[in-house]
């Protein structure tokens, strides 16, 4: 039998307010958990060092903010959330000993995964084994929708950006577009996305591709290249911790046109590296960092970065603290509402429950891992970010 339930575990945390419809048949928490364990272990894994460790680090805090939430307001079982963590260096090898770590040594009964999609899908295969519930942070598409039972997004997929950057470039009128791309798959597989689009879309034509390694500080060189060809737009994918570099050294070197991209341009770091040069850089994501807690959209985002600031003295560095505070507050959700800390009644909680986050509200019963599905297209005029639907009004 089913029946409405409203969930008050978390509502003190943030007043996340995370409501699902879940099962009421279920077994006593003595039975469905392990009675010995003295807490409930979860995992985190992602770049604390290396080229991605400003991101991955933010992601890591934003995950320790929420356990300490939950475990002031009770924890969830009736037991504490231990949270153990490990850097991976932003190298998938490094990620799958991590997660096998955390499963097979540390007996974690859930994960909240890196923001590198390429780590996500490399671990997959040994959690998914264990059927143990991932929440991978990452955007890439590559790994949902090919057949995972347990891992899930706790954001919006980078495929809805990238259709949200073409269209972008269709409104704003553009007809030759270069692109400048990291090494990572991440940021190949988006330019791919979006060259595809203009080539099907036949009112645009790709006139420079050009590559980057994540950590270089000089690109001068394929900037040269890129304006040789004359583009109206130019299409950036790559980490935050790069973009903003790459968005000065285009505009000294003379370059006027639209910047476009995705939600790594979203990042502070972007604009505090770009600085008076970020103006008509255009970019869609789920949701962005802004400069002050009062520009924040919802009250919901602006608890969270009242609760960030008050626990760090800054705000998240990155929108990927938005996506790990999510995914943790939706794991911990999802086992209360189990009942239980095994990995198939963990499942079923995520898939037959409905969760409220930063982000919006999570429904994850299609099976694909997709809890959001939707975006926002943005520019930055004056040092601000607005959504490009104002600026064209006001234009």
């Amino acid at each position: 039998m089913k029946r409405r339930v409203f969930a008050s575990i978390l509502a003190a945390a943030l007043a996340l307010n995370l409501a699902a419809c879940g099962n009421n048949e279920q077994a006593s928490n003595d039975e469905q958990q392990d009675s010995g364990a003295e807490t409930i272990k979860i995992g985190w894994y992602g770049p604390l060092s290396g080229s991605a460790a400003s991101v991955g680090t933010t992601g890591n805090m934003a995950t320790k903010l929420a356990v300490k939430q939950i475990n002031e307001n009770g924890g969830i079982l009736g037991k504490q959330i231990e949270l153990l963590e490990y850097d991976d260096q932003g190298n998938t090898e490094t990620s799958v000993k991590n997660v096998t770590r955390l499963i097979e040594q540390d007996q974690v009964v859930g994960i909240i995964g890196s923001h590198l999609s390429a780590a996500v899908l490399a671990t997959s295969d040994v959690s998914e084994e264990a059927k143990v519930v991932q929440f991978g942070t990452g955007t890439s598409g590559i790994w949902t929708n090919i057949g995972l039972s347990y891992t899930f997004r706790p954001t919006v997929c980078s495929d809805f950006f990238n259709q949200g950057c073409y269209d972008s470039m269709v409104t704003m009128g553009a007809t030759k577009i270069a692109t400048l791309s990291a090494e990572t798959e991440y940021a190949q597989l988006a330019t791919a996305t979006v060259v595809d689009l203009i080539e099907q879309g036949g009112k645009m034509t790709v006139v420079d591709q050009e590559g980057y390694t994540s950590g270089d500080t000089d690109f001068s060189g394929q900037i040269t290249k890129m304006l040789a060809a004359e583009p109206d737009g130019i299409l950036l994918n790559g980490g935050g911790e790069d973009l903003g570099k790459i968005v000065k050294q285009l505009r000294m070197q003379g370059y006027e046109g639209y910047i476009y991209g995705i939600e790594s341009l979203a990042d502070q770091q972007t604009l505090e590296l770009a600085g008076e040069y970020a103006d008509d850089v255009i970019f869609s994501c789920c949701y962005f960092v802004p400069q002050n807690i009062d520009d924040a959209v919802t009250d919901t985002e602006k608890d969270f970065l009242t609760a960030y600031q008050a626990e760090y003295g800054e705000l998240p560095v990155s929108e990927v603290a938005y996506r790990a505070y999510d995914g943790a507050n939706i794991l911990c959700q999802a086992i209360e509402l189990a009942g239980s800390t095994d990995g198939d009644a963990i499942r079923e909680a995520v898939m037959g429950n409905t969760f409220t986050g930063i982000a919006g509200t999570f429904d994850f019963s299609d099976g694909s891992g997709e809890g959001i599905t939707s975006g926002t297209t943005y520019i930055i005029q004056d040092g601000k970010i607005i959504t490009l639907d104002s600026y064209l009004e006001n234009k």
